[in-house]
């Protein structure tokens, strides 16, 4: 079984990169390079991992929500913050063949129905 967990690296004004684990609090690393700051978070991630396990209550697991704030600016400088999901940032993928055919089948009615 595999956990996802998601890894920011952000890259300062002096040239350092500093990372860290959403929804984990505490594991973070910094390094000069972005090559750096990967293998150090790999490293302090593996190390919180194994920590968590080593306590009396061991393969606890850790739960974690990730939400997006979408920030819109109006007109009278007014902000509108919301919540959007993140599908809607990956966007959809539609090539023109697929187009054209749901354009064919809807006029033909739909999709066909399949008969045994």
């Amino acid at each position: 079984m595999a956990t996802h967990y998601p890894i920011v690296l952000e890259h300062e004004a002096n040239g350092s990169v500093n990372a860290y684990v959403v929804g984990l609090p505490g594991v973070f690393a910094a390094a000069d390079t972005e090559r750096a700051a990967a293998s150090a978070i790999r490293t302090a991630l593996r190390a919180h991992l194994a920590a968590l396990e080593a306590l009396p209550s061991a393969r606890r697991r850790v739960h974690t929500n990730l939400r997006i704030a979408r920030v819109t600016y109006g007109r009278q400088s007014a902000l509108e913050v919301g919540f959007v999901g993140l599908g809607a940032l990956l966007g959809r993928r539609r090539s023109a063949k697929k187009v054209a055919a749901a354009h064919a089948n809807g006029r033909k009615g739909g999709r066909p129905r399949r008969f045994p």
